[in-house]
């Protein structure tokens, strides 16, 4: 109010009490702000100092940088077991189907080649596997009959005999008695099988060249090649559709030969379209000589497929005499010629016989070679061993 005088407010004095409890709160601050904290850096310090050492996505270890802070006396824990979401460095020896013409992987290729997943890129060193796998060549730019081929020891002079087992895949017992067989055999199997591309595999794992053995038309009404069989009746197109489709149904072969055919061999048309298939895929043809006409051979050799033709039947009867008679027969062609090339099937009697003839056969002076090996010869290439670097995987 005007004319009013202000009163000058004076401080009171603090009572001795109340500063007595205000230091006293403070110094509670002040200690608890000094154990906080050095708790926190305890804390701090000794997780820095057990820091599980890094694995290394190869397989090897290397220890973190120590910390030059001072350490405190601390219990180090078990390491963490890995969780199991943990990408894991695999590799697939085996040898998974690859799409057709995919070069089959030397070693160093990544997995891709073999059909195996993807798996993460590895900067560190790996230590790989060591298993007992057939030898492959170290050429992946070359052509299939090439760089699938098996590699086989040198012949030195001796008679060549290739063992050719056609019609496998189907009778599963019997195709799997022929797998077992010693290698190096050359088995032909049928595109249409159940699962081929698994038993073809496995084959290959055993150390087995590979064919696909392609139906074609037989003559008479009865005969039945099997789906997919070439036909000139069908057309061109059709035929050319059906030689596709036979050839994508497994990898890792060398070539092709006929399954049946006796009268598609003998159409020249046919045996064109052939011939232009397997020499534009790299591929070898091997006429089983269904028929005394065919010329499935003729028209290959003028394409320039790499091309042989069959010389003995081992069991157009299926009894065991009959198998030992063409045995012999094998053997003297062989032993003129220098190489001989026989076709069987996987019927009881065959495998019974070639159990034990396998076994010695080398015993009476014949070296067994793949198919691969015998063609070489006959295309003027010496005893028809790989001369390429050859690898284990």
């Amino acid at each position: 109010m005007a004319g009013t005088r202000s009163k000058k407010r004076t401080p009171r004095k603090a009572m001795p009490g109340r500063i007595a409890w205000q230091k006293v709160a403070f110094a509670l601050m002040a200690v608890a702000a000094v154990f906080g904290g050095g708790f926190g850096m305890g804390v701090w310090i000794a997780d820095d100092q057990t820091a599980p050492d890094q694995v290394a996505e190869a397989g090897t270890t290397q220890k973190t940088a120590k910390s030059s802070r001072p350490a405190l006396a601390v219990v180090r824990s078990a390491p963490a077991v890995p969780s199991a979401n943990a990408p894991v460095l695999t590799r697939d020896l085996a040898l998974p189907p690859e799409p057709t013409n995919r070069p089959v992987r030397p070693a160093g290729l990544s997995p891709e080649a073999l059909g195996a997943p993807h798996l993460p890129r590895v900067e560190a060193p790996a230590v790989a596997a060591v298993t007992q796998q057939p030898p492959r060549l170290l050429d992946p730019g070359a052509a299939p009959w090439v760089r699938n081929a098996v590699a086989s020891v040198a012949a030195n002079g001796r008679p060549m005999i290739a063992i050719v087992l056609d019609d496998l895949g189907v009778d599963r017992r019997r195709s799997a008695r022929a797998i077992d067989l010693p290698a190096p055999l050359t088995l032909a199997f049928l595109p249409y099988a159940t699962e081929v591309a698994l038993q073809a595999k496995r084959a290959r794992e055993r150390g087995h060249e590979l064919l696909v053995h392609v139906p074609m038309q037989p003559h008479g009404e009865d005969a039945d090649p099997g789906p997919n069989a070439l036909d000139m009746m069908l057309g061109e197109a059709e035929v050319r559709r059906r030689i596709a489709w036979n050839l994508k149904q497994f990898s890792g072969y060398v070539g092709i030969n006929n399954h049946m055919g006796s009268r598609f061999t003998e159409s020249m048309p046919g045996a064109n379209l052939v011939a232009d298939a397997v020499q534009a895929h790299g591929l070898m043809l091997l006429d089983s000589m269904t028929s005394a006409q065919s010329v499935l051979g003729a028209r290959g050799r003028a394409a320039g497929a790499p091309t042989v033709d069959r010389d003995v039947f081992l069991d157009n009867t299926d009894s065991a005499e009959e198998v030992r008679k063409r045995l012999a027969q094998t053997e003297e062609v062989a032993r003129n010629t220098g190489t001989a090339i026989a076709i069987g099937h996987p019927r009881d009697a065959t495998l019974e016989v070639l159990t034990p003839w396998l076994v010695d056969v080398q015993a009476r002076g014949f070296v067994l070679v793949p198919l691969t090996q015998v063609l070489r010869a006959r295309m003027g290439q010496g005893d028809g061993k790989i001369k390429t670097v050859e690898v284990r995987e």
